[in-house]
């Protein structure tokens, strides 16, 4: 599981969005902004629909369980989140990601960046 690098969102400006080719599952360290300041975005370059699961982290909402999403291939792009630190917070302060892929298609077609919020 590696850890992959945000971008970081200022008032009133712009910022570069960093893309990164997803593996199996990945991390983010959300350490240094607040709870419910983060947004996934990801970008599915295969033909077949990608699943994006967020896992529950370490605190009392985590008894909701992961979220699933799925993103349909052909180059579609979602944003996920705000994400709950209370149900997806792991005790590091390091957001989860999962990826999978159905049918033919690669985990590395699919590309993850995140934004943290001001």
């Amino acid at each position: 599981m590696a850890d992959f690098t945000a971008s970081k969102a200022k008032f009133n400006a712009g910022v570069d969005l960093t893309l990164t080719a997803a593996g199996d599952t990945q991390t983010v360290d959300l350490s240094d902004v607040g709870d419910e300041r983060a947004l996934l975005i990801v970008q599915n370059n295969n033909d077949s629909t990608a699943t994006i699961t967020i896992a529950a982290g370490d605190f009392l909402a985590n008894a909701l369980g992961d979220l699933s999403v799925d993103v349909a291939g052909g180059g579609a792009i979602k944003v996920i989140g705000p994400l709950e630190g209370a149900r997806f917070l792991s005790t590091a302060s390091k957001l989860t990601v999962g990826v999978a892929v159905t049918q033919s298609g690669t985990v590395s077609d699919v590309k993850l960046g995140v934004i943290k919020l001001p």
